[in-house]
């Protein structure tokens, strides 16, 4: 026999008693995967940018803090340069590709997808973790090697690691889900 409850969670609906409605504590609740799905959205925004820069649609790039020169000079690094050669596109652009599909990755499925759909929470994490790294990374080479300063660059980098620290709880759900064989 199938309890109530289990009939709410089956159906991702929430059983209102009398008392006050409980907070969505799912590691998937909308409310959560939102917040991450915004901070892609802007980032995929700033790449997007700094994209059509690195392919010449737009003659600058915007910032107002460090300065369009130095944005420049970062953006045409050879830095930049070398991941044009390996990918045959901007850097930019592959950022660009990986916000996009952080998007989509946190609209799909229900509050109950870190049981249904663990594999997917856990690529969803794995691109927030990959486009963390690949951030910090190119901060880092902003400083030693590039030896300028990139604002939107540093935006994009520092959403991504929120982004990855709001998608571990459900995904360490998830990856408890797998672990247990469903």
């Amino acid at each position: 026999m199938v309890s109530d409850q289990q009939a709410a969670d089956a159906r991702g609906t929430q059983i209102v008693t009398g008392r006050a409605e409980q907070p969505d504590r799912s590691p998937s609740a909308w409310n959560r995967r939102l917040v991450i799905v915004a901070l892609a959205a802007v980032d995929f925004a700033l790449a997007g940018h700094m994209a059509l820069y690195q392919w010449s649609v737009i003659d600058t790039v915007w910032d107002p803090v460090f300065g369009t020169e130095q944005s420049q000079q970062v953006l045409n690094s050879s830095v930049s340069e070398a991941f044009r050669g390996v990918f045959t596109i901007p850097d930019a652009a592959l950022g660009a590709i990986a916000y996009l599909a952080e998007v989509v990755l946190g609209l799909v499925g229900s509050r109950q997808r870190w049981r249904r759909l663990p594999w997917l929470v856990v690529v969803f994490a794995l691109n927030a973790l990959a486009v963390t790294l690949v951030g910090l990374g190119l901060v880092v080479l902003q400083a030693v090697v590039v030896q300028a300063w990139c604002l939107l660059c540093l935006i994009t980098a520092a959403l991504s690691l929120l982004m990855l620290l709001l998608a571990l709880p459900e995904a360490r759900a998830s990856i408890a889900v797998l672990r247990r064989g469903r």
